[in-house]
């Protein structure tokens, strides 16, 4: 008897945990306790994994984690009536079902909830996981593209926020500057309540007359460039602008009515930021645009020097090499454009224990240069401590890495300013042992806009620091134009977390014709994986090179199953690359190199400050197609994949370059004679090309001798390397033992 009713009571037990309740009683239940409701799937795989089930009385999320039956959710679409048993979970403040016990798909096809017409207050807890419609709806963000995060908007006199997922459909896609009503899943991610639009349709346009796409700066010269948008019906063209945001006191107008607008800003000054606003009327209403920054070209040389740390393949150069391809000719050219500059340099650079850069930097400072430094607030920088530098250094990013790697060399000269950008930090590892890549470009509008972006970080235009207007992460704003000419080639600029790098990434990416080469210290990143698997499936050549194949949510794995040719850095050094090359080998298509300091990841996208620049030149792709080469030999097991810098026969115009003795045992002497006073550096390399050791002469004329302890080094062959500005003298050195 009493084993009859133990068992009675333990079937009654597990019916009553598997009963099935209104969705609006089970999320009154606790967590922990299992549930069975059944309800229409308000999404599919639009919003990812998850399914948010809707019935009479409330909305649910459903979310397949660690021990959920399998089939869930690629079974369930959008309109389904499914039965879902599972346990109550609270994940970052949603209410889940998690993990699914068991589900059935009991009809498809079925009609959605009516969504809940509300205000954006009304996205609460109240209604988690229901389907609302708000409308009258403006982004404050209206004219940029979607891309992964949130997005204000306001309606009502309320704001709140949209969310858009990895993958979604909408990325890439224009912000609507028109009125929308909005429809979307009320969700919350740790105390903030978003709407989850599924898709484009989800956003319907509420006006009758708008933008149809935001301005676009096209046809870029010294003098002034064309600015295009369109509307949904006709009306006349007005654009209005000028060199502050706050005073658009020019303007120029076309009565002709029209769907695709076109007018062209001439008498412009060169190297110069114009803040631009459109609008058009059709006889009833008017529309405006949000306000776009845009550079003229600039009449700077457009000089670029492009420095690898390691040799290249020159058998696949079409006529050009790189300008250096060792750390300590780096090194060297940095030191030199320190010593060259006459008011500013500004640094923003992730990590620094090069002790020569600081020193030329002091002495830069010291000579009435004005320095300025922003660094990581949690990487060692160890060559700015002990001493700590005279001139004015920042620390920041709390939410983040300040990862940037670049130099702005004075910016408001013509003919002297220089951006440097790369992968390279300033350190003796990223120098001399890991891959890496750097460029230095010569032209006063983008150093403009490094300029920019840089007192952005500084929170101010002075010497000094403004601490409390200080930006980093995603407290910056989108505020640098992003289209330059230079020397007649278009470099597009992007600094993240503000101005949608990946989107850049990923057109660029797709814009590919034929081949598409990449190397990457990190590639995380799904869109960017996507973009390639999708020129892969289209037909294009694709090869890359992967560092860090086994960090969280690498793309290592998904693109050697879905076919792409690529490979983890099989050398004993890091490929700390950041690059990509487009169409190299067809110059009939838009040869591009994508490099900086942007990993392609979602802290790069999302949190971290970081410089991307993205050349459209067929011969900087060839350059860069060099140095792929030599690291896709050198990750295959290759031999000989690189050809010796050392050039026995180098020479210097007026320099004399002699060491003594060679061989050497302890010590060797390295004499230098100079008809004129110059800077000079001394690199001591091994015989691959290894940086290690440097030192750094400035004001040198006539006989200088300097003595070279060898004793530590192992017996072999090393290199002596004489660097005065651009130009290199190379002697080789026997140490014996």
């Amino acid at each position: 008897m009493l084993r009859t009713l133990l068992c009675l009571l333990v079937s009654l037990s597990f019916s009553m945990a598997y009963a099935q309740e209104d969705i609006a009683d089970a999320r009154g239940m606790s967590e922990g306790t299992t549930v069975t409701i059944e309800g229409i799937a308000t999404n599919g795989d639009d919003l990812g994994i998850i399914r948010y089930v809707q019935d009479a009385t409330a909305g649910i999320a459903v979310y397949p984690g660690t021990g959920s039956v399998g089939g869930f959710p690629d079974n369930v679409e959008r309109g389904d009536l499914v039965e879902v048993t599972g346990v109550l979970k609270v994940y970052n403040g949603l209410l889940e079902i998690d993990p699914v016990i068991s589900y059935n798909v009991i009809s498809s096809g079925n009609p959605l909830p009516a969504a809940l017409v509300t205000t954006p207050a009304g996205i609460s807890e109240d209604t988690e996981a229901e389907l609302l419609q708000i409308n009258g709806v403006s982004f404050t963000a209206g004219g940029n593209l979607f891309s992964v995060g949130n997005y204000e908007f306001t309606a009502n006199g309320e704001t709140a926020e949209i969310y858009i997922r990895t993958g979604h459909s909408l990325i890439g896609t224009e912000i609507p500057l028109a009125t929308v009503n909005l429809t979307g899943i009320a969700s919350q991610f740790n105390s903030i309540y978003q709407l989850l639009p599924r898709d484009i349709n989800d956003l319907e346009i509420a006006d009758n007359f708008y933008l149809t796409s935001a301005p676009v700066q096209t046809d870029l010269s010294t003098s002034g460039f064309t600015v295009s948008w369109e509307t949904n019906v006709a009306g006349n063209s007005t654009v209005r602008y000028g060199t502050t945001a706050t005073d658009l006191n020019q303007m120029v107008e076309s009565s002709d009515m029209t769907t695709t607008h076109s007018l062209d800003l001439s008498g412009l000054e060169a190297a110069t930021f114009y803040y631009v606003e459109v609008s058009s009327n059709n006889g009833t209403s008017t529309v405006t645009s949000t306000q776009k920054i845009y550079s003229t070209a600039s009449t700077s040389s457009g000089a670029m020097k492009i420095y690898f740390t390691a040799g290249v393949d020159p058998s696949y150069s079409t006529g050009d090499f790189p300008t250096g391809t060792s750390g300590a000719a780096l090194e060297g050219e940095i030191i030199h454009r320190i010593n060259e500059a006459q008011v500013s340099i500004d640094c923003s650079i992730y990590n620094i224990n090069r002790e020569t850069i600081v020193a030329a930097l002091t002495d830069a400072h010291e000579r009435g240069v004005v320095v300025r430094y922003v660094a990581d607030n949690e990487t060692a920088n160890l060559a700015l401590q002990n001493p700590t530098p005279p001139f004015g250094v920042l620390k920041g990013n709390i939410d983040g890495l300040m990862h940037n790697k670049f130099f702005v060399f004075d910016a408001d000269d013509n003919d002297n300013s220089w951006v440097m950008s790369g992968s390279t930090n300033m350190t003796s590892n990223n120098l001399a042992d890991d891959y890496n890549n750097t460029v230095f470009i010569q032209d006063k509008a983008l150093a403009k806009a490094y300029t920019l972006e840089f007192e952005e970080m500084w929170g101010s235009e002075g010497a000094l620091p403004g601490v409390f207007n200080a930006f980093f992460g995603a407290n910056k704003t989108n505020n640098t134009p992003h289209t330059f000419l230079v020397n007649d080639i278009i470099i597009e600029s992007y600094f993240s977390p503000s101005d949608n790098t990946t989107i850049g990434i990923a057109q660029a990416v797709e814009s590919a014709d034929t081949d598409l080469q990449f190397a990457l210290l990190v590639f995380t990143n799904n869109e960017l994986g996507s973009a390639i698997v999708s020129e892969h499936d289209s037909g294009v050549a694709v090869r890359g090179i992967i560092d860090q194949v086994n960090s969280q949510g690498s793309e290592f794995d998904y693109l050697v199953n879905q076919g792409v040719d690529v490979t983890e850095d099989n050398t004993t050094v890091q490929t700390h690359h950041k690059y990509c090359i487009i169409d190299a080998t067809n110059v009939n298509s838009d040869p591009q190199v994508v490099l900086g300091s942007h990993n392609w990841s979602a802290g790069a996208e999302n949190s971290n400050d970081e410089n991307t620049l993205i050349v459209h030149d067929a011969n900087v792709a060839n350059v860069y197609l060099q140095e792929f080469e030599a690291r896709w030999c050198e990750a295959h097991g290759g031999q000989d994949c690189v050809a010796t810098d050392v050039d026995e026969l180098s020479v210097i115009e007026g320099v004399e370059l002699d060491i003594y003795p060679n061989p050497a045992r302890t010590t060797t002497t390295v004499s230098v004679n100079l008809e004129e006073k110059e800077d000079l550096v001394l690199n001591l390399l091994d015989f691959r090309g290894v940086f290690l050791q440097s030192i750094i002469i400035n004001n040198v004329q006539g006989e200088y001798t300097e003595s070279l302890d060898v004793q530590s080094l192992p017996a072999g062959q090393y290199i002596i390397q004489l660097q005065i500005g651009n130009e290199q003298m190379s002697r080789v050195i026997q140490v014996v033992k």
